[in-house]
């Protein structure tokens, strides 16, 4: 494996910084799947009725279970997108101590990651799938842009391997 450029590190970095802005906006949304009169988000759902909407958090729907599941899926993919992007800004001594090339071991947080968030989108998405089976859900702007995120770290981390 060859050592990792400057230029290679540059483009790294031009993929690592709007996979983490991407996700930010679409973590902190709720607007991930809608079902018809349910507006499904990581963290509170969305339900409208013929008056008003109500904004519920996760863990008062109908199955709290797989939704903290989600939950902690989006947080380990978050994590790992940034522990990436620090770890491309700084040497860990802990890669340093067990003689662990960078790149390789910023390569496998980066496809960790990026493989973690699919995973999430298509758990999400499974199981309300699932659970309204009259209806598909429709996926909305978060889902794509935290989609888009998980794609970008996933090339990353590619990127990174070669």
């Amino acid at each position: 494996m060859t050592k990792i450029t400057i230029k290679q590190e540059k483009i790294c970095l031009f993929l690592m910084v709007p996979a983490n802005v991407l996700y930010v906006f679409a973590l902190f949304s709720h607007a991930w799947f809608k079902l018809p009169g349910v507006s499904y988000g990581l963290w509170w759902a969305v339900f409208c009725d013929y008056l008003a909407c109500h904004i519920v958090p996760a863990f008062f729907t109908e199955e709290p279970v797989w939704y903290h599941i989600v939950q902690l899926l989006s947080l380990l993919g978050w994590s790992g997108m940034i522990l990436s992007l620090i770890m491309m800004f700084k040497h860990f001594t802990v890669i340093d101590k067990y003689n662990i090339r960078r790149q390789q071991a910023i390569a496998v947080v980066c496809i960790l990651s990026g493989f973690t968030i699919s995973l999430l989108l298509m758990m999400f998405y499974g199981k309300l799938d699932e659970s309204s089976p009259a209806e598909v859900p429709k996926i909305h702007w978060s889902a794509i842009l935290a989609g888009v995120a998980g794609l970008l770290q996933f090339i990353n981390g590619l990127l990174l391997v070669q």
